[in-house]
């Protein structure tokens, strides 16, 4: 099938570039790394991004992610009777996840 606007040959273009581009830079890495450990042994780096996202993970697992202050207000008011359902609310909640899941 000829292609007039060239878009599917174009992008297979760029997707060939970008992986040669990523071929190369990983043999640089290679040629990179085999040179430094062969003068200092096996070394793991890790980049910042790697380590912000591992600050985030410890400081994720150590949190809770229930709102206990909430809870107890809960709590409160349905032993004190004052909880009320909004029915209109539910509803409508119900319907959203509804469309969500039928997309």
């Amino acid at each position: 099938m000829n292609d007039i606007t060239n878009i599917n040959s174009n992008r297979a273009h760029l997707n060939s570039n970008q992986t040669s581009s990523v071929k190369n830079r990983n043999e640089a890495k290679e040629e990179n790394s085999s040179s430094n450990a062969s003068s200092m042994g096996d070394r793991v780096t890790l980049t910042d991004t790697a380590s912000r996202l591992k600050d985030i993970e410890q400081q994720l697992s150590s949190s809770s992610s229930i709102d206990n202050a909430r809870v107890a207000e809960v709590q409160s008011a349905i032993s004190s009777g004052d909880y009320t359902v909004d029915n209109d609310r539910i509803a409508d909640k119900m319907l959203a996840f509804e469309d969500f899941m039928n997309k």
